[in-house]
């Protein structure tokens, strides 16, 4: 399994490389979800580095933007999907996973378990987490959502999905189940 990020910093001309790496990673998200008969509409866009910007795309195309966070304790990785509008709160986080501590995953975990870097994580990521090391939380307010918005592992394009085709053909080729949860609450329920 390739690390595709990990390495950048000691690399000359990193950024093309960085590029390059990207593009491929962009191409094996989008390849996974053809093969897998997932249809989805592509947005090239100048790179997101805020949730606004994120927000102002997801209203121009009528779909739910969607903020995914890797965070973890010392034992497992936990991967929330919220919209993209809630700030994410560690603490209660922490508190409704029954752990003392959360913190955000690290770059390199960021590029060894989902092929990615802060600020473009994505659902879609979950594609390279061969060893199931990343629990799903979704809220509900992004499963009652007609279509959602995710990165392909880059921030510097989108794809537009069916909440519909996430649920019933995107999980379940990955043999991934989540927990339904509302940013808020200490409600779970397992899907």
């Amino acid at each position: 399994m390739r690390r595709p990020f990990a390495y950048l910093r000691e690399i000359k001309n990193g950024h093309k490389i960085l590029q390059a790496l990207m593009d491929n990673t962009t191409q094996e998200v989008e390849d996974f979800l053809r093969t897998h008969n997932i249809p989805f509409k592509a947005l090239n866009h100048l790179p997101i580095t805020t949730c606004e910007e994120g927000l102002k795309i997801a209203k121009e195309f009528g779909s739910t933007c969607c903020k995914t966070l890797l965070v973890k304790n010392k034992k497992q990785f936990f991967l929330f999907v919220i919209p993209g509008e809630e700030r994410f709160n560690a603490k209660q986080a922490a508190a409704f996973l029954k752990s003392s501590h959360l913190s955000f995953a690290s770059p390199e975990d960021l590029s060894r378990l989902m092929h990615t870097f802060p600020g473009a994580v994505s659902l879609l990521g979950l594609i390279f987490d061969q060893n199931k090391e990343i629990s799903l939380y979704i809220d509900s307010r992004i499963l009652n959502a007609e279509h959602i918005d995710c990165h392909p592992c880059t921030n510097d394009r989108s794809l537009i999905l069916s909440v519909k085709d996430v649920l019933e053909k995107f999980l379940p080729s990955l043999g991934v189940s989540y927990f339904e949860f509302q940013s808020g609450s200490l409600n779970c329920e397992s899907k």
